[in-house]
């Protein structure tokens, strides 16, 4: 893992290029190299990996409209998560059990 500060080039980059994996968490932006899996998913970690990607899509939708954006950071404060958006993924999620 590899930390960069201060680079114009590399400031609120997310996300993969090629091998490497971009990630930011607060002021911070971290680069990994993108390991290969090792043996194929179950079927219960498609199932899951599908269930979360359902929850991200609906959370990212909801959080579009005004009045359910104020619901969920009302949920977040009162959770004590990071964001409305975390707090929307974690309630689609909960929704499926």
């Amino acid at each position: 893992m590899a930390k960069i500060k201060g680079n114009i080039l590399t400031q609120g980059l997310t996300g993969t290029i090629g091998n490497l994996v971009f990630r930011k968490h607060g002021d911070k932006t971290t680069v990994y190299v993108l390991s290969p899996r090792k043996t194929p998913l179950t079927d219960k970690q498609k199932e899951a990996n599908g269930h979360f990607a359902e929850a991200v899509a609906l959370a990212s939708r909801a959080l579009k409209d005004d009045t359910e954006r104020k619901k969920f950071e009302k949920l977040a404060r009162k959770n004590k998560k990071a964001s409305a958006y975390s707090a929307a993924v974690s309630y689609y999620l909960k929704q499926g059990d």
